[in-house]
């Protein structure tokens, strides 16, 4: 075929290979390539798919197919049978399953249903891979794989079943999942023995003398696959294994220059004729190992591998991502490492392709460490040779050495003033450690607000607590703890209380409006007072007396406020005789003086017609001139007040009021 296309005589090498590609490439696109005589017999459902794959039962019901090949082989001799099967893609609703079957009786043999194409045939020996539960021949529950002999398929029987049943796959109960699996059969004539492989995974073994104990010493039989089913359906396919697949020797590197080896580990049920390598760079190669392969640069390829077996047919191609890694830049830090403190190495290395994986250190005095970001082991200052190795994924290292300083950490501390609102806080820090001189100190002031000196001062803005924080920078680079250096900015505000009357000898508590436990409270002149220093002290007066109240906070703030008392005789009512309501902000209200009355029951007023005209129960209260939101007429009104003085007893007065426009 190719020679035809591609006369090797009249081209160059390169072209003669890019030809070979092409022609390739035609081939794959016709059907049964290479396939000049079928080496199967097919029987019932049975069909050939490609070049190497066959159909064994479609997806319907009562069907059954096998595929035997024409030549019988020698027992005696050892064989190595690789094979793709596929069980379908029904998992619950999907049988029978499929066979690998030796047997003597010819290449027309097979039959539906549970017996998958196998029951009944005797002598036979076959690897049944069973997807359906059958409780009369004893099946486990998941998808099975047994050895049996001689049609029989019931696990019980002792006659039969070579092997106990187990799952198909390692690590599946199911076989029916749509993909392809490789299913190997290696028999060994010198030992007897027999290997049943599932995806590389040893899944069964047998240890017997199949020719004389099954085949009565005949040496010589047919070989095949049977599939079939029942009520429920697959589709079942195998392929006579057509698999391209390469390795490396697991010393090899994949790194930018080096000559990468690749080794061939196809799988094929045949012998291997022929192999086309596209190595992902343009390089091509007919051979079975393509010559150690140097990549002209890093990067990402990909290499595909085509192969063709001894019955003409050709694999689908591989086609496999590979990578050609770049050599790391090694290069780490910090400098300096701070003792106490910044101990831990920083991995700054840097990679263009590939994926770093392993790093090694030599911190210079004969200990190492691994890892990417380990703890170096120094306790001393002093400067230290440093080595890191780092090596990629792909097997690339590279290493770097640099001279690290090792240095002591500083110890700092911190104070801060309490001020009053408007004052400058002033702030200072103390170096603890004197030997190690610092060249940066920093202060974060908690309000967004820095100060870079040793010693400085701030005017806040507001009252509060300040959680002001501060570390420092030796001459070396090395940052001390941070300390907490809380400040609090004050503000007083006092407040007296109302001016207000008393009756002569009435006890009268003052009342500071606002309190706080930090505050110092002093009220002057101390006359009637029982004590001046609290909040609220009680005072009994003879006579008229101002008082004023001083704040003062533990950071010196003061503020100052006064209360004015009048002191009549009492506890009575004064009440003027008349008022003028023009609003010239002079006698405009009407009202009581009730000195030692600290609570009034009513306070009314009556117009010469008997009505009333205004009620109230507030002190101080008063009436201003208006009735029923209109200005009252100029006259003479009637009076009345009631209410309870400081002892409790209640007594009243009464009067006339003229009110004058």
């Amino acid at each position: 075929m190719l020679p035809a296309i591609c006369p090797a005589a009249r081209l160059p090498d390169m072209k003669r290979i890019l030809c070979l590609i092409t022609g390739l490439l035609l081939l794959k696109s016709s059907p049964l390539t290479g396939q000049t005589a079928l080496p199967y017999i097919l029987n019932g459902a049975a069909a050939q798919r490609t070049c190497n794959c066959y159909v064994l039962t479609p997806d319907q019901q009562f069907t059954s197919g096998t595929v035997w090949n024409k030549n019988k082989i020698n027992l005696n001799q050892s064989f190595n049978y690789v094979f793709d099967v596929n069980l379908g893609c029904k998992d619950a609703t999907g049988a029978d399953g499929i066979g690998f079957i030796l047997q003597t009786k010819g290449t027309n043999l097979g039959g539906t249903g549970q017996g998958i194409g196998f029951k009944g045939i005797s002598p036979s020996l076959g690897i049944i891979i069973d997807t359906w539960q059958n409780s009369d021949e004893n099946d486990p529950p998941y998808d099975h794989i047994a050895i049996q002999m001689n049609g029989i398929t019931d696990h019980n029987d002792p006659t039969g079943n070579l092997t106990t049943p187990v799952t198909v796959l390692a690590n599946s109960d199911n076989i029916e999942d749509c993909n392809w699996h490789l299913f190997r059969i290696r028999w060994d004539a010198a030992t007897k023995h027999m290997e049943i492989s599932v995806d590389n995974e040893l899944r069964l073994t047998l240890d017997k003398d199949i020719v004389n104990d099954i085949f009565g010493g005949d040496p010589s039989v047919f070989w095949g696959f049977a599939g079939s089913t029942g009520g429920s359906t697959n589709k079942q396919e195998f392929c006579a294994a057509l698999r391209p697949e390469f390795n490396f020797n697991p010393q090899q590197i994949f790194c930018d220059g080096t000559p990468i080896q690749f080794r061939d580990n196809s799988s094929s049920f045949g012998s291997i004729t022929r192999w086309w390598w596209d190595l992902g760079d343009g390089t091509l190669s007919t051979a079975p190992l393509p010559p150690a392969h140097v990549y002209p640069a890093a990067g990402h390829y990909e290499v595909k591998l085509v192969i063709e077996d001894n019955s003409g047919c050709m694999s689908d191609t591989l086609k496999a991502p590979f990578t050609v890694g770049a050599y790391p830049v090694v290069d780490f830090g910090p400098d300096p490492l701070c003792l106490n403190a910044k101990m831990q190495m920083e991995d700054r290395t840097t990679i263009t392709v590939g994926t770093l994986q392993k790093w090694e250190w030599n911190w210079g005095d004969g200990t190492t460490a691994t890892g990417q970001q380990p703890t170096a082991p120094y306790t001393t200052p002093g400067t230290r040779q440093i080595q890191l190795s780092v090596t990629s994924a792909q097997g690339c290292g590279s290493n770097a050495t640099k001279s690290v300083l090792v240095s002591n950490t500083p110890q700092v501390s911190g104070r801060g003033e309490d001020v009053c609102l408007g004052v400058p806080t002033g702030f200072e820090g103390t170096n603890l450690t004197p030997a190690t001189p610092i060249s940066r100190w920093h202060w974060d002031l908690g309000n967004g607000y820095t100060l870079l000196q040793q010693q400085g001062a701030f005017r806040f803005a507001d009252t509060g607590y300040y959680p002001v924080r501060l570390y420092a920078v030796s001459s070396d680079g090395c940052i001390s703890p941070e300390v907490e250096v809380p400040v609090r900015v004050t503000s007083v505000f006092a407040q007296a209380g109302k001016d207000t009357i008393v009756a002569s000898g009435q006890p009268l508590q003052l009342q500071a409006e606002w309190l706080n436990p930090r505050i110092r409270y002093a009220w002057s002149p101390t006359t009637g007072l029982n004590d001046p220093y609290i909040p609220n002290p009680v005072a009994i007066l003879q006579k008229d007396q101002t008082y004023r109240l001083t704040l003062t906070s533990p950071e010196g703030c003061e503020d100052h406020d006064d209360v004015s008392i009048k002191v009549y005789e009492g506890p009575e009512f004064y009440v003027p005789n008349a008022f003028t309501p023009n609003n010239d902000g002079r006698n405009d209200i009407f009202r009581v003086i009730a000195a030692g009355v600290p609570k009034l029951d009513f306070f009314c007023i009556w117009n010469r017609w008997g009505q009333e005209i205004f009620r109230s129960a507030d002190l101080p209260g008063g009436w201003d001139g208006n009735w029923l939101g209109r200005p009252a007429p100029a006259a003479t009104y009637v009076w009345m007040v009631q209410g309870v003085d400081y002892t409790g007893r209640r007594f009243s007065k009464k009067g006339t009021v003229t009110l004058i426009r």
